[in-house]
């Protein structure tokens, strides 16, 4: 006990102190170096271009007697259908019928509407020819239609409905109560025209005189002016339409010259606009859209295809030249025409013979 005590006194003393014995340190590990691994991808295919269901393409292939502008209308039609649908959209002039059917077809174009009269034998023999492409074809003489051959209108627009229009138009319009027409009575659409526009005209004017002139009997300017001038100053005409095919357009001129009213098939001429009470708009966009609408959603198309008033492909647009046709008018006028479209109303007219009935 001396011993140790006297130990811790010599340490106490000396100022030392007792250390721990060390602890052993682990030897340092070197990390591992990691190698690199690339990710794994999986390779994207590229994405396809769509296909579109529907490829249209229009071929004017000429004029169209049953009217000015159908063509550009038809065009237009085409055009707004295809841009509200993203769809490829080609119109071009076919001086050579065949060979633009074929370069169309060749280009990828599934739906292609014609219009020119007597294009309906290369038509019928392209439809024949090219199974899988639907044709809507829109002339005269009209072919047979066919399961692909859509044919737009085969009798035209019918004569006693435009007449029944115009003559509505016409019958509002007149001032004077004194009507003309210029129209020809040599076959069954001359006599549908005349019989419908009386008709027209007398469910808008009951008291209404009626003049029908064949403009074809009066050859030379001396015998025009002088017809002119008894018909606006011996008859007090003051409303006037001509038929289309009739030939009376340098009466129609004329008389709007010297202060007729006059009512229009389809778009006037610029030199027209002033005086035209009202016109009777040829549509055949509205039934094409309809078609084109039943191919976009595979279902088929409502054969055969009119241009009448039910179809929308006849209407009558009243504008009141010079105040010709007052908002009454229009009133009255319209209500008629609606009737017309709608079924509720006929003009009256046998079409097979273009007589009354």
């Amino acid at each position: 006990m001396r011993a140790m005590a006297a130990a811790l006194l010599v340490l106490v003393l000396c100022g030392c102190s007792v250390q721990p014995p060390p602890t052993p340190t682990a030897a340092p590990t070197a990390a591992p170096s990691a190698t690199p691994v690339p990710p794994t991808s999986t390779p994207v295919p590229p994405t396809a271009t769509p296909v579109p269901k529907l490829r249209l393409g229009l071929l004017d292939a000429g004029e169209l007697a049953s009217g000015a502008d159908l063509i550009a209308l038809l065009d237009a039609g085409a055009s707004e259908f295809a841009a509200a649908h993203a769809l490829p959209y080609t119109m071009l002039a076919a001086p050579d019928v065949p060979a633009a059917i074929a370069a169309r077809i060749a280009a990828g174009d599934n739906v292609l509407v014609l219009a020119g009269d007597g294009q309906g034998a290369a038509v019928s023999a392209a439809a024949a020819a090219h199974v899988a492409v639907t044709f809507i074809y829109m002339g005269q003489p009209a072919p047979a239609a066919t399961n692909n051959l859509i044919v737009l209108g085969a009798d035209g627009f019918p004569a006693d409905e435009l007449g029944f229009l115009a003559g509505l138009a016409a019958g509002a319009a007149s001032r004077s109560e004194v009507v003309a027409a210029v129209v020809s009575l040599f076959d069954v659409s001359g006599r549908a025209y005349d019989s419908g526009f009386q008709n027209g005209m007398r469910v808008a004017c009951a008291r209404c005189k009626y003049i029908q002139i064949d403009t074809r009997i009066y050859a030379g300017l001396d015998v025009q002016q002088a017809l002119l001038i008894r018909l606006r100053e011996d008859e007090k005409v003051d409303t006037l339409w001509v038929a289309p095919g009739a030939g009376g357009d340098w009466l129609l001129e004329g008389c709007a010259q010297q202060g007729c009213s006059i009512v229009t098939n389809g778009k006037p001429a610029a030199k027209l606009e002033p005086a035209v009470a009202a016109v009777v708009a040829l549509r055949p966009d509205l039934p094409l859209t309809a078609i084109l609408d039943a191919l976009w959603e595979e279902r088929a198309p409502v054969v055969p295809v009119m241009l009448n008033a039910a179809s929308g492909a006849l209407q009558l647009q009243p504008l009141g030249a010079r105040a010709a046709l007052t908002a009454g008018d229009v009133s009255v006028v319209m209500d008629f025409a609606n009737r017309l479209a709608s079924g509720e109303l006929a003009t009256g007219v046998d079409p097979a013979t273009g007589l009354p009935y």
